[in-house]
C-alpha cells in the first residue's frame, strides 16, 4: 500500500465533497446497515467518475479504491489519489503489485473498493460483464463482498445507491461466483425500496 495514504486528508476531502454532492444529487441511500464490522470488499457497477465520490461521501468507512493506472500518470493527481488510499491497477494484464496492495488493504482491516466491470459503462446495457478479480481476492483473503448498485440518473432526486447484504463468496460454487455477484449487483441497481 502506498505510504502516502493519509486518513485525515481522506476525511477532509469527504467533508468538503459531502455538501455539494447532497445539494446537487441528493442521492437516496439504502442498506447502510448491511455494512459489516470486519474488513470487506465493496463491489458494484460503474457509471461515471461521480460513483467514487458518491461512495466516499456515503460510506462511513474509508475506502481504498483499486483504480486504473492511467489516473496516476500525472503527479498532482497521483499524489491526491494516493493520499486518498487509492492504488493503481493495470487492466490489460494480471497486475501482481495491485493484487498484493489489495491483499494488504484487507489484511489491515480496511475496506477495498472495486468496480468489477473494469471500466465505466458507457453503453445502453444495465451492466458490463464482471471480471473475476474481485471474487479471487475475496476467496484468497477470506473477505466478505458487499455488493452495491447505483441506479437512476445523476440528477437531483433521481439517484439511488443500494447496498446489499454481505456475500461470503466461498459458499458459492467457484465457477458461478462472478456471475452470482453480477446478478446481485443487477438486482440492487433495479431494486426499489
Amino acid at each position: 500500500m502506498d505510504s502516502k495514504y493519509n486518513v485525515k486528508f481522506y476525511n477532509s476531502i469527504k467533508k468538503i465533497l459531502k455538501g455539494p454532492m447532497k445539494l446537487v444529487f441528493n442521492a437516496e441511500v439504502n442498506g447502510l446497515d448491511n455494512l459489516p464490522d470486519r474488513p470487506y470488499i465493496l463491489a458494484g457497477n460503474h457509471k461515471t467518475m461521480f460513483d467514487v465520490v458518491l461512495l466516499i461521501t456515503n460510506i462511513p468507512n474509508e475506502i481504498h479504491f483499486m483504480s486504473k493506472k492511467e489516473l496516476f500518470k500525472y503527479k498532482i493527481l497521483s499524489d491526491i489519489f494516493s493520499k486518498m488510499g487509492a492504488f493503481p491497477v493495470a487492466r490489460d494484464k494480471v497486475d501482481v503489485k495491485a493484487i498484493k496492495d489489495a491483499f494488504r488493504v484487507l489484511k489491515n482491516n480496511e475496506v477495498l473498493g472495486i468496480f468489477p466491470e473494469g471500466t465505466r459503462n458507457n453503453t445502453d446495457k444495465l451492466i458490463l460483464p464482471f471480471k473475476e478479480g474481485v471474487t479471487t481476492i475475496a476467496t484468497k483473503t477470506n473477505s466478505l463482498i458487499v455488493p452495491f448498485g447505483i441506479g437512476g440518473k445523476y440528477k437531483r432526486g433521481k439517484l439511488k445507491l443500494n447496498i446489499g447484504e454481505p456475500i461470503n463468496i466461498k459458499e458459492i460454487e467457484k465457477e458461478k461466483q462472478t456471475d452470482y455477484l453480477e446478478e446481485k449487483v443487477k438486482e440492487l441497481i433495479l431494486k426499489k425500496y
